[in-house]
């Protein structure tokens, strides 16, 4: 047994005593603070780390390694907040393409209303918060956001708005502004992120601008938010409903 494993939920070890194993499909950074949070989060969970990229291994790499140290399959976690592009388009295109070598469970990404109580947690007192987020062209990718802002400010009893880094939407400083011109003095920012990186920055930069009192970390970077990322992956695994990508079976999630 690995150091920690008595820590790890147990379908990481029942996972990891059968011949599947579990690959985080993480989109990478330039930044260097970004990988070791994917690897710390991996090693939490007994899975393994790949990146599309910026950082190594290659999700594909990664596959052909498992592969020839015998695992028959490999479920992919998209280590993405939200079902945007790269899950849709990027992580289904590796499992087709390893399905030849390589039995292929794809999960969904980990982002989850759940994630609001990590969020939360540390918060100096506010009247009003802003959850800071990567932007995204896909509807349901900002559906998703909004419903977690709406949830992070449920759980403190204040207005609550989005903001995004890039995109459409309201840039983090406006959702700020907007919230003082509702009255709100004492507007607090969060980050939905789950590593550090360029986006993650200037997010929480822009609450600043606006007059954020406050601005959070990614999830990734606290014992909280670790926990919350390690739990949703968990129930990935877990979960039946993760679909067969392989030569004889086809399904989507």
């Amino acid at each position: 047994m690995r150091p920690h494993d008595q820590d790890r939920p147990d379908e990481f070890r029942s996972q990891r005593r059968s011949n599947q194993a579990v690959l985080l499909v993480a989109h990478g950074s330039p930044d260097p603070r970004s990988a070791p949070v994917v690897r710390a989060l991996a090693e939490r969970c007994g899975a393994h780390a790949s990146f599309l990229e910026f950082d190594q291994p290659h999700p594909l790499t990664a596959l052909r390694e498992l592969a020839d140290q015998g695992h028959l399959s490999a479920t992919l976690v998209p280590l993405l907040l939200t079902n945007a592009y790269h899950a849709r388009i990027d992580v289904p295109r590796i499992a087709a393409e390893a399905s030849g070598f390589i039995d292929i469970h794809q999960a969904t990404p980990v982002g989850t209303l759940s994630h609001a109580r990590s969020l939360v947690v540390g918060l100096p007192d506010c009247d009003g918060v802003v959850v800071g987020a990567a932007g995204t062209r896909v509807a349901a990718g900002r559906s998703h956001i909004h419903a977690v802002a709406a949830e992070t400010g449920r759980l403190l009893g204040v207005p609550a708005l989005a903001g995004f880094a890039t995109g459409e939407g309201l840039r983090p400083a406006e959702a700020v502004r907007q919230l003082r011109a509702q009255g709100a003095r004492r507007v607090a920012a969060v980050s939905y992120f789950i590593a550090p990186g360029k986006l993650s920055d200037v997010a929480m930069h822009s609450a600043r601008e606006g007059g954020a009192i406050f601005v959070g970390q990614p999830l990734g970077v606290s014992e909280s938010g670790s926990s919350s990322i390690s739990a949703a992956i968990g129930r990935r695994v877990s979960t039946p409903r993760a679909s067969l990508v392989g030569a004889t079976t086809s399904k989507t999630v």
